[in-house]
């Protein structure tokens, strides 16, 4: 289900980015990276993805600021939220477009893998 399959993953913890990136990258998938919501937005300029993996709280542009950017400008990626603030209010906005789940951090590989899959 994997191969093919282009997933970018934002999150302003470079470990996290790494973590989750070897994970995605032994199941097949093509991976990109960004450290924040802006970094990301000027890669979804450049290329589609069919997942949109992201972190809420960056620095510079969160993750709420660029899920509203990419539907104003029309984006159809599926998105899957992480956060470590599950409480945050903003996560119950409904303009946010295409969210499959959300992630609550920390979380378990398997679980990050299963979500993954069945987002796809």
């Amino acid at each position: 289900m994997g191969p093919g399959k282009k997933v970018l993953i934002v999150d302003d913890e470079k470990g996290i980015r790494f973590l989750l990136s070897e994970v995605l990258n032994n199941e097949g998938f093509e991976v990109s990276l960004a450290r924040d919501g802006q970094e990301s937005l000027d890669k979804l300029e450049k290329d589609r993805f069919d997942l949109v993996v992201t972190d809420i709280n960056m620095p510079r542009l969160d993750g709420v600021a660029m899920l509203r950017s990419m539907q104003r400008t029309g984006r159809t990626e599926k998105v899957i939220i992480m956060t470590g603030d599950p409480s945050d209010q903003r996560l119950s906005d409904t303009e946010i477009p295409n969210v499959v789940t959300r992630l609550v951090k920390p979380f378990g590989i398997g679980n990050f893998l299963s979500v993954v899959l069945a987002a796809m």
